[in-house]
């Protein structure tokens, strides 16, 4: 803080600004944002806003899977079973990032999700049509029986704003308490 206001506010004024207008409803009624709630019938569960044009489906192994409009950016948010959360991350991460191309990951680094601790594993992996790929991955223990997985893929020529709007998304991804 520097004279009551944070100093984002004060060094990033249009990005505040832009980011406060997708806060807004469109001036012709039209919802700029949308939450999600992954999975929707269990706990513990993701929630997450998104741009209202950006894309939301749920794969064949039950993770959510997100795409920006422009496609530069995607998401993977995941809940897993395992005996041994704990110790189980750094397996998963190699599993995650099987493709990476100098495995099994170029950093990783404490994170947590919700107050959830675990780490953010980044790589640079290769995708089958052969272009290179930033990834983040996040996993984290929930409890005793669970991991939480949260995947963002972001493609080497992402446009600067699409970059900045991809990570606010990702660092504002949240889970909701086990019951």
């Amino acid at each position: 803080m520097l004279g009551g206001e944070p100093l984002f506010v004060m060094r990033c004024p249009l990005l505040f600004c832009g980011v406060l207008a997708l806060l807004a409803p469109a001036a012709d009624g039209r919802e700029l944002l949308r939450e999600l709630l992954h999975p929707k019938s269990d706990l513990p569960a993701f929630r997450c806003t998104i741009p209202a044009d950006w894309t939301s489906e749920i794969d064949r192994l039950g993770n959510l899977q997100l795409a920006s409009d422009a496609r530069t950016a995607t998401f993977s948010l995941g809940i897993v079973h395992s005996a041994d959360p704990h110790e189980a991350l750094d397996g998963l991460a190699k599993t995650i990032l099987a493709d990476a191309i100098a495995p099994p990951w170029k950093a990783r680094e404490p994170a947590e999700i919700s107050g959830h601790r675990g780490y953010k594993y980044t790589a640079r992996v290769r995708a089958a049509n052969g272009v290179e790929i930033d990834a983040e991955v996040i996993l984290v223990a929930v409890g005793d029986k669970h991991i939480a997985s949260c995947s963002m893929l972001l493609s080497r020529r992402i446009s600067r704003d699409d970059e900045v709007l991809a990570r606010l998304v990702f660092g504002n991804v949240k889970l909701l308490p086990s019951r």
